[in-house]
């Protein structure tokens, strides 16, 4: 179940195949990848959906296939995650209600008219194409956008009711699942949700993860059932804590063991899963819909040691609970903007060097694990 963000450069190297890591995730913005190549070496990639040609960069959809590529040779499950950042030339992808006002990383998905839902399902279709093992690797796991339930952070789009804002998130995912299913049958898509389980806490007017899952099972069902999974991001509350296992602070009052807790980390993830065993939310073949924890992590700014012990504390729990498919650790490699912000939550700092979180890594789904418990 082990997995990791990882760093694009150091793919060439060993460490993956040291960390014995079995899972790995990927961002893919949009804005990337759209449109003609200006590098006459890598040719812009065309793809013809419905009739129509859809251009790629094909210089970036290079860098995507060693990425995934390497990968799959190293026999490792890829979760790739599909996140609308903003381009000017393809303001046909930017729901209507997303396209003034905002200054989110990533906005709202457009499925309202044709011009969006045709887009839409060009590039879900091309993506689980290309990377469905016929020769730039495979991508088993696609994650469509990021922690929708923090609408202004994350999915930028007008303030609406719950409801409301889930149908058109709800929509834009069908048609995705649908592009890539009819590819890659065996692939999984899943709809991201961040810790903040029972109310938002940080989003400005954002909402509960578990209200943005309510509406949106109940949205599935009726229009058509399909076999969606989540990946969720149950990170400590507030991000900068390191104790996972921790009942001071604010975490005894936000991390509760009931449906109604606050705030979704670790120490109780059980009430996701479950909370996805009832009737209501299972399968059509009555199974529990498919888990990851498709990031998550614990900065080393109070101490390496800590650090590695809240990571061993995590992926015990998740190694118990049989309706998580893996834990993705965020991140391979320090981030120069999240250590500004008090996140250094690499296995390895900035300059290269190896934290002791990196023993503890590589030895803790193994029989030696029981040195770093």
């Amino acid at each position: 179940k082990k997995g990791l963000l990882v760093d694009p450069e150091k793919l060439s190297g060993s460490e993956l195949d040291d960390l014995g890591v079995k899972h790995a995730a990927y961002n893919i913005p949009l804005s990337r990848i759209l449109g003609n190549t200006t590098n006459a070496y890598y040719p812009t990639v065309y793809y013809t959906y419905n009739g129509r040609n859809y251009a790629f960069n094909g210089q970036v959809v290079a860098e995507y296939d060693y990425i995934f590529s390497t990968l799959t040779n190293k026999g490792i499950t890829t979760t790739a995650i599909i996140l609308n950042d903003m381009n000017p030339g393809y303001m046909e992808l930017i729901h209507p209600k997303a396209r003034s006002g905002g200054r989110a990383p990533y906005y709202a998905f457009n499925a309202t008219d044709e011009a969006g839902t045709e887009y839409i399902a060009a590039i879900g279709s091309f993506l689980a194409s290309r990377y469905s093992g016929s020769g730039h690797g495979k991508v088993m796991n696609w994650v469509i956008a990021n922690e929708i339930n923090a609408r202004s952070e994350w999915n930028y789009i007008e303030y609406m009711d719950a409801q409301s804002y889930t149908a058109e998130y709800a929509k834009a995912f069908r048609i995705f699942y649908n592009a890539i299913l009819s590819i890659n049958g065996n692939a999984r898509v899943y709809i991201s949700l961040d810790q903040q389980w029972g109310k938002s806490l940080y989003s400005s007017n954002g909402y509960g993860s578990k209200e943005i899952l309510d509406c949106f099972n109940s949205y599935i069902t009726e229009y058509g059932n399909i076999d969606w999974g989540v990946a969720q991001h149950p990170y400590n509350y507030p991000l900068t804590s390191v104790k996972a296992w921790s009942t001071s602070g604010k975490a005894g009052s936000y991390v509760q063991e009931s449906e109604n807790t606050p705030v979704l980390t670790i120490k109780n993830i059980h009430v996701l899963t479950d909370y996805l065993q009832k009737e209501e939310y299972l399968t059509d073949d009555g199974e529990v819909r498919p888990v990851i924890l498709s990031e998550m992590g614990y900065t080393s700014t109070a101490g390496q040691d800590l650090q590695s012990a809240a990571f061993v504390y995590a992926y015990k729990i998740v190694e118990a609970n049989q309706h998580i498919d893996s834990m993705l650790f965020s991140r391979q490699t320090d981030a120069t903007s999240e250590v500004a912000q008090g996140l250094a939550l690499g296995i390895n700092t900035q300059g290269g060097g190896r934290k002791s979180i990196y023993t503890a890594f590589k030895y803790v789904d193994t029989a030696e694990s029981a040195k770093y418990t």
